[in-house]
Parts: C-alpha cells; structure tokens; sequence
C-alpha cells in the first residue's frame, strides 16, 4: 500500500456564493509517481443543481477537456504534496478542487475507478450501458460471429495515459474498437458532451497503434432515444473527422454484415489471426 491524496473537482459557477456541483476526482500517489483526474463524461450533476439554463455548455465541456490535458501535461512536475497543493491553487476558473485528502492506494488507476464510482457515479447510464452491451452482444451470437470477434478487449489510451475496455472488435484492415454506447440524456447537449470523451479516446486510438492489434479505429454502436434526431446528428458532428465511425443501434445489421464480409477469420474464436 501506498500513500496517496485525492482531491473532488468541482464546477463553481459563482465563486462569492461557493455552491459547486462535484464534477470529478483527482488522485495523486507520488510513490507511484501517479496524477490523473476523472470527470464526468456528460454535465447531468450541473443541472441538477444549477437547472438546464444559463449556462455554456460548450464552454463548460472545453474547460473539463482542459483540465484533464493540464493534469496530463503537469503530471511530471507535481512530485510532492506541496507541488499538488501549489496546481490546486493556481485552479481560478468555474473548475476547481477541494484540498487534498489523504488516503491508501494499492492499484492507482484502480482506486481513481472506485473513488470515481463512490464519490461521483453515473451509475444508471452505466447500467443502461451495460444492458446495451448484452444485447449487442447476444445478436454477434445469434448472427454466428464468434469466429471473427475478438471479446473483452484492453488498449492503451495515450492521451488519457490509461488502459480502457473495449468489449468487442474484428480485423478488417484497421481493427475496429467496438463499444456500445447509450445517448439517452434527456438534453441532447449532454450527450454531446458524453461524445466529445470517446472522440478525444478514439482520435488518440487512431494516431497510435497497438503493439499487438495494430492500427486501430474505434467504431461507436450507439443507442438515441426513439425518434431523437438531433441527438445523433450532435453526436455525428463530434465524432467527424477524428476517426470515430458511429452506427445507431437499428442499423447494426449492417455492421453485421460489414463484419460478415470484411472481417477476417480468427485462428481459434477470442484469438487474433
């Protein structure tokens, strides 16, 4: 076990008032030489607590994306508690962080997930997530694709400097991330928002391959409220020109048969070729 501090990221639209909407979590362990933030990939818990209206989302969603590459970018230089509590302070914005509090760390990436999990959740749409990954994987089964998926995937994100999950992929040239995304926020911008995290992940993807997969292309199966036109299209325009391809879950026949045809064959189902 490892020392550890950990810090809340907090949205604070009026400073002189103090009233704040806890956004993220930060995790510094400089035993493991770790530092990285987690933020909420949509802003549903500033709208429950600053209502729907006056704000700028986009301004707000490029502070959040801001935040993360500053942590990423200072990471080598914050190697003390006093140098956490030095980026603390210099923290002026709508987004800032509490002062740190110690704790115990075993596996950093693994306790910034539970902390995220316990202090900040988004635990329905990630049960709603879930569920969508089930069924989009009950009809690769039904569709007699298990010799050419590859499940339970692990790849690096270097612009995140972290391993994400990747339940389904299958080569075809690039091989193809498959994740299964819900976009059923009731305000379209939110899942705007919740789109520009898998756009800066899937361009990171693109740039950079994997020792063992190769060039990568992450590929969105995404599922949008019945009828949501302008959701998609949102999410369409983010994920435009940084190598992200998105397909609504009522066309993922034809990701099955783009499979069917292109895909190449695993030597044994689960293995690469």
């Amino acid at each position: 076990m490892s020392k550890g501090y950990y810090s809340l990221v907090q949205y604070c639209p009026d400073l002189s008032r103090l009233e704040v909407a806890n956004i993220g979590v930060l995790l510094f362990c400089p035993e493991q030489g770790f530092l990285q933030a987690r933020l909420t990939q949509n802003n549903e818990r500033i709208s429950h607590f600053f209502g729907r209206e006056g704000h700028d989302w986009k301004q707000i969603s490029s502070f959040k994306k801001g935040f993360e590459a500053r942590v990423e970018n200072e990471k080598t230089q914050v190697r003390s508690l006093d140098d956490l509590r030095v980026f603390i302070d210099r923290r002026a914005n709508l987004i800032h962080l509490t002062p740190p509090r110690p704790m115990k760390v075993s596996d950093s990436a693994t306790d910034l997930d539970r902390l995220f999990d316990e202090l900040i959740g988004e635990k329905k749409q990630q049960k709603r997530t879930v569920n969508f990954t089930r069924y989009v994987g009950e009809k690769f089964n039904a569709a007699g694709l298990d010799n050419k998926i590859r499940r339970d995937l692990k790849v690096r994100v270097d612009v995140f400097d972290r391993d994400v999950d990747i339940p389904f992929g299958f080569q075809n040239g690039r091989f193809n991330l498959l994740t299964p995304i819900t976009f059923e926020a009731k305000d379209p911008r939110s899942s705007e928002d919740r789109a520009c995290r898998y756009a800066v992940e899937g361009k990171s993807l693109y740039e950079n391959p994997d020792p063992e997969l190769g060039e990568l292309q992450l590929t969105v199966i995404g599922r949008f409220p019945a009828k949501d036109v302008e959701t998609e299209e949102r999410v369409s325009r983010v994920f435009k020109d940084v190598g992200v391809r998105l397909f609504r879950d009522e066309h993922l026949p034809n990701l099955i048969d783009e499979i069917h045809r292109t895909g190449k064959v695993l030597s044994q189902p689960g293995e690469l070729d």
